[in-house]
């Protein structure tokens, strides 16, 4: 499953692709985590939205529940306490350029990237909801769907994917409101595994705080 993804894109790619107007430069993000923001959009908005990654189910007691719930699968989350309500109201868009999973390889953990190979941008479904702290602070967060991972996926040992919404129209209807349940959840559904390239980069991708393009780099075997 997704634990990491990047989004780089210009305002001008944004709405070529997805006809979203934006207003402001976007912001790069090469190693986007748990507890980190990104972009979203959800039908309830007229802008683009930056919020937190990691659910925050309404009623937890805690801020830490969202540690645990950075994604969650399709399968069976029309009757998850934490996503019942939000799959039927609170649906909404992540944007990423590609996300990152690791092979075990021996004792080692080996970073890929996984994108889309025409380069657009990956749409993929989300819920969102929002948190009120003790405080009386209110925290927006998302959480990521995903579905079985696809056969090229599962080469490096994935188990799960992001459920990516590769049309306008499959967009359109995911957003909606009034969208039937069973419609909406019949859109989650893995890509195909040749829409999709994979390829070892750089190890510096493990460390959360690194964060610039040449994250991105392929991995090279060092010469003998």
């Amino acid at each position: 499953m997704p634990t990491r993804f990047s989004f780089h894109a210009s305002n001008e790619k944004m709405k070529r692709q997805f006809q979203l107007q934006i207003k402001q430069p976007l912001q790069a993000s090469y190693n986007i985590g748990m507890g980190d923001n990104a972009y979203i959009w959800n039908a309830q908005s007229t802008e683009l939205e930056v919020v937190r990654w990691g659910f925050i189910p309404h009623w937890a007691k805690e801020e830490t529940v969202g540690d645990n719930l950075i994604t969650t699968r399709a399968t069976g989350i029309a009757t998850r306490l934490s996503f019942r309500m939000p799959i039927r109201q609170k649906r909404c868009i992540v944007f990423a350029d590609s996300y990152y999973e690791w092979k075990k390889e021996g004792k080692d953990r080996k970073p890929y990237r996984i994108h889309l190979k025409n380069n657009e941008l990956m749409a993929m479904a989300g819920v969102w909801e929002t948190w009120e702290a003790p405080n009386g602070k209110q925290i927006k967060t998302f959480a990521i769907i995903t579905t079985p991972a696809n056969e090229a996926a599962s080469t490096i040992g994935a188990a799960e994917m992001p459920a990516i919404l590769m049309t306008a129209e499959s967009r359109t209807l995911w957003l909606a409101e009034e969208t039937p349940l069973r419609t909406a959840l019949d859109l989650l559904q893995s890509v195909d595994s040749d829409m999709i390239d994979i390829y070892p980069i750089v190890e510096d991708v493990n460390d959360i705080t690194n964060n610039y393009p040449d994250l991105h780099k392929p991995w090279v075997a060092p010469q003998a």
